[in-house]
C-alpha cells in the first residue's frame, strides 16, 4: 500500500471519497493511502451512511485528522472488514501511545464518553474506498466529541504511525493467506 501525506490542509466535504480524489493525489494505482489534516463540513446531501443523511446528520469538526484509502478489486463487505481493521488499529494505538481508555463501537471511537472519529466504507468504479477522519479539535462539534489535542497526541504523528500499522497488517494478511495450502 502507498501512502501518501499532503503537506496542506483540506476541508473534507464527502466529495474527496471518491476515485478522483485518489488519482489526483496519488496517481499510478494499486492500493493507497491519502492522508491529510484539515476541517470536515460534511453536509447531509454528502453522507454516504443513508441512515445518517435520513437522519439528517452531518459531520462537522474544525479539524481532523483524515485517511482516505483505496483498495482495489475489493468488495464492499471486505471493505467494511478492512475499516474495522483500521479503526481497531486506531484504538490500540492511541491507547498505547497515551493511555486513554478507547472504546470501539462498530466503526466509531469514544474516549471518555466523547466521540473521536468518523468512517465510512463504500464501493467505488474500481473497488472500494474508506474514510477514517479523526477529531484534532472539536470546537463546534454537532455531538460531544474528544480530540487527540485532548489527548495530547500530535496529527501527523497520528496519522503516520496508523497508515504504517495498517500497511503493515496488510502485508501480514497477504503473507498469511500466501502460506497455506487448501484442502480437499
Amino acid at each position: 500500500m502507498r501512502v501518501v501525506l499532503l503537506e496542506r490542509e483540506l476541508t473534507y466535504d464527502g466529495t474527496q471519497l471518491c476515485t478522483a480524489f485518489v488519482d489526483q493525489y496519488a496517481p499510478g494505482g494499486g492500493d493507497v493511502a491519502v492522508l491529510f489534516t484539515g476541517t470536515a463540513d460534511v453536509p447531509r446531501e454528502n453522507l454516504v451512511d443513508l441512515e445518517d443523511a435520513e437522519a439528517g446528520a452531518f459531520i462537522y469538526s474544525p479539524l481532523m485528522a483524515h485517511l482516505v484509502l483505496e483498495h482495489r478489486d475489493v468488495g464492499l463487505v471486505e471493505a467494511v472488514w478492512r475499516q474495522r481493521l483500521l479503526v481497531h488499529l486506531a484504538a490500540r494505538w492511541i491507547e498505547s501511545r497515551c493511555g486513554a481508555r478507547v472504546e470501539v463501537r462498530g466503526d466509531d471511537l469514544f474516549v471518555h464518553g466523547g466521540k473521536l472519529s468518523v468512517s465510512v466504507a463504500t464501493s467505488s468504479p474500481r473497488g472500494c474506498l474508506i474514510h477514517l477522519g479523526v477529531n484534532v479539535e472539536t470546537d463546534g462539534a454537532p455531538v460531544v466529541a474528544v480530540g487527540l489535542r485532548d489527548l495530547r497526541i500530535p496529527a501527523d504523528e497520528f496519522l503516520d504511525a496508523l497508515a504504517n500499522l495498517y500497511a503493515d497488517e496488510l502485508v501480514s494478511v497477504a503473507h498469511a493467506a500466501g502460506k497455506v495450502r487448501p484442502v480437499p
